[in-house]
Order: C-alpha cells, then sequence, then structure tokens
C-alpha cells in the first residue's frame, strides 16, 4: 500500500475521532457560523489572535484488537486498515 492509500484510509477514519469537533462534518461558514468545514481530515482550531487555523488530522493506525461495538475501527467492522511508520507520518507535505 503506498503513503497516498495510507493517507487516504487514515484522514478518513480521523473524522470518527471525538478530539475534534468540526470532524466528520461538512458545512460552508456563513454569518452566522464559525468557518467552515470538511468532511474528513481537516480540522479547525484557533490561535491566540482569534484566526482560524486548518489542520490536516489523520491517525496513525485504525488497526484495533479490540471489539468496542460504538468505535468505527472495531475488529469486527469491514473497514480498510492502514498504519504509518513514524517516519512516514513525519515526512508527510
Amino acid at each position: 500500500m503506498d503513503l497516498f492509500d495510507k493517507l487516504t484510509i487514515l484522514a478518513d477514519s480521523a473524522k470518527y475521532d471525538v478530539a475534534c469537533t468540526s470532524s466528520g462534518v461538512e458545512r460552508k461558514g456563513n454569518s452566522t457560523s464559525i468557518g467552515s468545514t470538511a468532511a474528513s481530515g481537516i480540522c479547525h482550531s484557533f490561535s491566540a489572535a482569534g484566526r482560524c487555523i486548518s489542520l490536516l488530522k489523520v491517525l496513525m493506525t485504525n488497526i484495533c484488537v479490540y471489539d468496542c461495538k460504538y468505535c468505527v475501527n472495531r475488529i469486527s467492522n469491514d473497514t480498510p486498515r492502514a498504519a504509518f511508520t513514524p517516519r512516514e507520518l513525519a515526512s508527510l507535505r
């Protein structure tokens, strides 16, 4: 599996991570909301000056040995699996 395939799988899996409230949602910004969001891979944060910063969000792996019924990455779920090595993740641009 090449690096782009891993990135596609692991950015898509990251949208289910609860650490980012904008993950998994796709909407355009307007005058009543804060910024726009993308369906996968993009998380928004804010700087001390109040600027919106778009961050690429990926998991290092979506491989799991547990079968938690609430988790999209549970072992019994039929989903593509991938894992980055630390060097691969650090080399993403």
